[in-house]
């Protein structure tokens, strides 16, 4: 994605006689705006043509658009736009579904395509044909004639821009004046990530709701932003209240998180550091992955986004390049962010079959996520998660593409007696007054969850014999759960021995041994088979 300001790209584009341009964005008012400052640095006359109000051409006195023909239909726009003599930009607006795959019978789509190709080859260098749609759309036909620009989000500058207009709207003025009140940092930066038109309405109803547009309004906003990330079907919106505190264990993993927070301050970049790209956590069901996610994210005061990599995927051709796309779009426009990726690997299995599974998509997905992940230059901190590293494609595993691998393994007894006294606190009982030393060495094996699941079976148990919980009920609760290094202990074992050349340990301490049950019955789905094993 490019860094570039929008109004220098276009003019560049124009100046090196670029002929058919298109724009993806939403917001058609900006675009206007761009083009109408894009015209007057050319000198260049600017002409809009949509299939509802026809040809219009934009009058820079009256600072209106002036209708020049009636006509609507997408071939009077053809000629129209033939027969210009004079330096002019001509936008044509919502054509995405022209361009689409889907050929109704007799369409007149070929001819359409193919005037395009002519025109780009004899376009008069004094003019500029766009395109605005809200999505990237193009057939192939098309493909090496048109240059693809996107609409990057609104920046703070913008976003100011609209709070003066609602402020004037609403005559929400400074005291004795007829100025609106300066917005602070924190105001503008809850809007980033909206649009123009979700800016403007997040701020009209926090001012309706308050009767003021201070930063007390920001939850308002941030609610709005979240109704607006849910509405993306694949992303969502986190407040977390865990701290690493909430994790049991972990050392190594929380001096690295630590250190690597210090890579998004000013003072940083200023000493030659890049922004931390993120990290990969492999490991066994129940460790405490998902909850150091959030840890993180409340930790560092980021927002905290959730990608759903199963849901990227969509039916239609090339919406699951364009989901992804609009994904990482959205959390650039948040950044500094957490991005979230719950078990990365059930969106990307079957990346090496795709071309014959799914006609390419999901390595389609992959590279463009694995090239943004390598070249992005916003603060966006991606942390990936995963479970099952032989589902895994082996481009991500690779070193480079984030900063460092982590194995979360069982927890050691240490570890273990600290989570059992994070989960005594949570449900107000005192770990001073149980043996946490003793409960943690009769559950070696146990993960995280399975503790917090024994100590909730301890409760009901208790509650149901009218007695507080204790240590004995604890310790009769875990030994009558049956833990997964019991059921999977070679699949654990074998992802040890895999980790240690690829990852680094998320905690201090070696894992213990496991003793593996050869008499624990299991399912057909439990078997292992890791062809990174060598």
């Amino acid at each position: 994605m490019s860094s570039e300001r929008p109004e220098d790209e276009l003019l560049s584009l124009v100046k090196a006689r670029v002929p058919i341009i298109q724009i993806v964005s939403y917001e058609v008012h900006r675009v206007h705006a761009l083009l109408i400052g894009l015209a007057n640095s050319c000198a260049r006359k600017l002409y809009v043509w949509d299939v509802v109000r026809g040809i219009r051409h934009w009058d820079p006195d009256t600072k209106q658009f002036v209708v020049d023909d009636e006509d609507v239909s997408l071939d009077r726009a053809k000629v129209f736009f033939k027969e210009l003599r004079e330096r002019a930009i001509f936008l044509i607006e919502d054509q995405h579904e022209t361009f689409s795959d889907n050929n109704n019978p007799g369409d007149d789509k070929p001819r359409f395509y193919k005037w395009l190709r002519n025109l780009a080859l004899d376009m008069p260098e004094e003019r500029t044909l766009i395109f605005s749609q809200p999505v990237p759309q193009l057939p192939v036909e098309l493909e090496k004639e048109v240059h693809v620009m996107t609409l990057p989000y609104p920046t703070a500058e913008d976003i100011m821009a609209i709070h003066r207009k609602v402020c004037s709207q609403y005559k929400y003025f400074m005291p004795g004046t007829e100025e609106p009140p300066k917005p602070s940092a924190a105001l503008l930066e809850a809007a980033l990530g909206l649009t123009i038109i979700e800016v403007e309405r997040a701020f009209s109803l926090a001012y309706v709701k308050k009767g003021q547009l201070t930063d007390e309004e920001i939850p308002l906003i941030i609610r709005e932003k979240e109704q607006v990330i849910k509405k993306s079907g694949y992303l969502e919106y986190y407040h977390p209240s865990e701290e690493f505190s909430d994790v049991g264990g972990l050392g190594n993993l929380k001096r690295w998180l630590g250190k690597r927070r210090r890579g998004f301050e000013p003072d940083a970049k200023r000493f030659g550091l890049t922004y931390p790209r993120g990290i990969l956590l492999l490991g066994i069901p129940g460790t405490g992955k998902s909850l150091t996610a959030k840890a993180v994210g409340s930790q560092w005061k980021f927002p905290l986004l959730k990608l759903d990599m199963g849901k990227i995927f969509a039916g239609f051709i090339g919406e699951s390049e364009r989901n992804i796309r609009n994904a990482l779009q959205i959390a650039e426009s948040l950044s500094p962010c957490v991005l979230w990726i719950d078990e990365i690997e059930k969106g990307l299995s079957g990346s090496a079959s795709s071309g014959s599974t799914d006609g390419g998509t999901t390595s389609r997905v992959l590279g463009s996520f694995l090239t943004w992940m390598q070249e992005k230059q916003k603060p966006v901190f991606v942390l990936a998660t995963a479970n099952d590293v032989s589902q895994l494609p082996p481009e991500l595993l690779r070193k480079g593409r984030v900063d460092e691998i982590f194995f979360v393994d069982l927890p050691t007894a240490q570890e273990r007696e600290e989570i059992i006294g994070i989960h005594l606190k949570k449900v107000r009982r005192s770990p001073d007054n149980f043996d946490c030393r003793h409960l943690a060495e009769v559950s070696k094996g146990f993960s995280g969850a399975e503790l917090a699941e024994a100590i909730q079976e301890a409760l009901y148990q208790a509650f149901d014999a009218g007695e507080d919980l204790n240590t004995d009920y604890i310790e009769e609760a875990i030994k009558h759960t049956y833990p997964l290094s019991r059921t999977m202990g070679e699949h654990i074992k074998r992802l040890r021995e895999w980790c240690k050349a690829k990852a680094v340990l998320a905690s201090e301490s070696a894992p213990e041994e496991l003793a593996l049950d050869k008499q624990t019955p299991r399912l057909a789905q439990e078997s292992y088979n890791n062809p990174f094993i060598v």
